[in-house]
């Protein structure tokens, strides 16, 4: 886990001067402008967008903001979306043959970029690398993708290491078989608490952090059950002339800081680590959709005890811990739709001696007992990593507002209905563009239930990944556990 992930610059970093864009004819200028208004339009309500032409989502099939429909009728009756830790896509599948990826990385040097291979994955990493909201924007540096050396605990470079097929076999095992989506962001640019929010509410409620630096941490309990436990957050109700301004600071940040930190961090204020807002839970209660949260409680990782009406009301029942769900598909009580978040042990966050392998054998029990079950039929399972990690991607993401996109983060789509494809048996690369909110959008999708947020409504639903109009491939993929991981070698067979 991480502790609080802000962390204030020390005045005087360094910084270098921006090469002056060429001007234009001034007919080039007046359509470019008229492009950027049509963006911004499609892009988020309220006209926010980004000014910086390499943050385009030109690259992608369909841009989260030009939704894409799923074809044919739906037939998943279960959504199970599991959501592991700090890992980000080249990471990961940066070595996947056809996929988005690479084998070099981008670093900041006095104000030049510049190119360097990234080395072999790390199973347990030496430590944690930071990942917050600054970390974020320095790491993307406007679209370069250059700054990920800059961060907190990035100098020994174990930011800029990628996994082979033979470290993480059963994940490119499900990417061989059913659809590994390569431009799926994160919603937020960091850390872990908004991330999650994001996950049930398709908004993170302007959270910049996971409790305050200076705070009590976990003393007394986490989130709503802890009084004294407060994190920073952006203003409520910033106009869309601020809005437009912090992100304009945002896209320059890698060029002025300290400086533009302090200017995005004045709309910030503190508040407590428990708030109520609109969830994707409360709307599948009202629709009569059975659902679960399975997490372990007083821990960071746990969205809902963060929301007050949840943690304290009815709903709080529906939120049980990960080792549940094998018990829930055994007695066949599983509800419709389930979020998991892997005990901490198996999660595969960087530092404190979690293991990779070993967080794979875990998915691999989770996904064999799905596929073991009356329920693999009609069941979509959506495995994504919450954000980054402080791993460099080498990806920009689109600027949709002030709270992201973050970078890319891996994302495993597996189901009977997943879309065919080239890759070696039978799955397909998907590089539609998601975020958080487009798993929210499949699921209001699937069960009739209308968008929460602006996020929601403009995200594709998954489009590229599933193909319901083709008979499914019933066929289930029961694969081993590896055998040599520093711990989880024995887990139960499911």
């Amino acid at each position: 886990m991480s502790a609080p992930s802000f962390r204030p610059p020390a005045s005087g970093g360094p910084t270098y001067r921006r090469q002056t864009r060429r001007r234009r004819a001034i007919f080039v200028a007046v359509l470019a402008a008229v492009i950027a208004a049509f963006v911004a339009w499609q892009l988020w309500p309220s006209g926010s967008t980004s000014t910086n032409a390499q943050r385009s989502t030109s690259t992608s099939p369909t841009a989260t903001g030009s939704p894409g429909s799923l074809t044919g009728k739906n037939p998943i009756k279960h959504v199970i979306f599991i959501v592991d830790e700090n890992r980000s896509f080249d990471n990961f599948f940066g070595k996947y043959p056809g996929a988005d990826g690479t084998t070099t990385g981008q670093i900041w040097v006095n104000g030049q970029t510049k190119t360097i291979p990234l080395k072999p994955g790390i199973d347990v990493a030496p430590h944690d690398i930071e990942h917050g909201f600054v970390a974020g924007l320095l790491s993307i540096d406007g679209g370069k993708m250059d700054g990920f050396n800059r961060i907190l605990y990035a100098k020994d470079l174990t930011g800029y290491t990628e996994f082979s097929r033979s470290q993480i076999p059963d994940y490119y095992k499900y990417a061989d078989r059913f659809v590994l989506a390569d431009h799926f962001f994160t919603s937020a640019f960091g850390p872990t608490n908004p991330e999650h929010v994001y996950t049930v509410a398709a908004d993170g409620y302007g959270l910049v952090d996971n409790y305050s630096a200076g705070g009590t941490g976990s003393a007394g309990g986490f989130y709503c059950d802890n009084p004294s436990m407060n994190v920073e957050a952006f203003n409520q109700n910033i106009s869309s002339a601020d809005q437009q301004q912090i992100m304009n600071w945002e896209d320059q940040l890698g060029g002025h800081y300290p400086s533009y930190v302090y200017k995005i961090a004045s709309f910030w204020h503190k508040q407590r680590n428990c708030f109520n807002l609109p969830t994707l839970p409360d709307e599948l209660t009202k629709a009569g959709v059975t659902w679960k949260y399975y997490a372990d409680t007083q821990n960071i990782y746990n969205a809902l005890e963060e929301v007050k009406h949840i943690r304290f009301g009815p709903e709080w029942k529906n939120v049980q811990p990960p080792d549940q769900l094998l018990t829930d598909l055994k007695s066949h009580h599983l509800p419709q739709v389930s979020w998991v978040n892997p005990p901490v042990s198996y999660n595969e966050h960087p530092g404190s001696g979690v293991s990779v392998c070993a967080g794979e054998n875990w998915t691999v029990q989770q996904v064999n007992a799905i596929m073991h079950s009356p329920y693999w039929k009609d069941t979509a399972i959506i495995q994504v990593w919450d954000d980054f990690g402080g791993f460099y991607d080498h990806v920009p993401p689109p600027h949709l507002d002030y709270m992201g996109l973050g970078p890319r983060a891996p994302a495993l789509i597996i189901s009977p209905w997943t879309r065919s494809g080239s890759n070696p048996d039978g799955g397909s690369i998907d590089s539609t563009t998601y975020e958080f909110g487009s798993v929210l959008a499949f699921i209001e999708n699937t069960f009739g239930v209308k968008p929460l947020t602006a996020r929601d409504a403009k995200a594709d639903p998954l489009s590229g990944a599933f193909d319901f109009t083709q008979p499914p491939d019933l066929k289930p993929l029961i694969l081993p556990y590896q055998t040599d991981c520093p711990y989880g070698n024995d887990l139960p067979k499911t």
